[in-house]
């Protein structure tokens, strides 16, 4: 698995989150995993002044094609109960295969499905 950045991630992403990123990548990523094809690893979440939710993660792409996210559902969950809920189309974001990339996805508020949320959840597609 190789890391990889957009490249305005690369140029304005702090020192202190990129090593942080590194370190969890190194901890948290399956090397060589023949048996998964796409994945997340949680980074970080928080909330923003609009209250929309941010959740920041290493998309993992294990196969051997390129990744780009067109019209993909992916859900917050958070002890088993969908939080929130949102389709996504970036076409900023293509993950290499075999290759991890930091993205923070974006959830509005009216996409929030259930009260409260506690920021300990994960992304999983729908």
């Amino acid at each position: 698995m190789n890391l990889v950045f957009e490249p305005k991630w690369d140029k304005a992403l702090p020192d202190t989150d990129r090593r942080k990123i590194e370190q969890t990548f190194q901890k948290s990523v399956q090397h060589n995993a023949v048996d998964k094809q796409m994945t997340f690893t949680n980074l970080w979440q928080a909330r923003n002044h609009r209250s929309d939710l941010l959740v920041t993660v290493l998309i993992n792409n294990y196969s051997r094609q390129a990744y780009s996210f067109s019209n993909t559902t992916l859900q917050y969950v958070e002890d088993d109960a969908v939080k929130a809920e949102k389709q996504f189309t970036l076409e900023r974001v293509f993950v290499p295969p075999d290759s991890s990339m930091p993205w923070t996805f974006i959830f509005p508020e009216s996409s929030f499905t259930d009260f409260p949320i506690n920021l300990q959840g994960k992304l999983v597609y729908k």
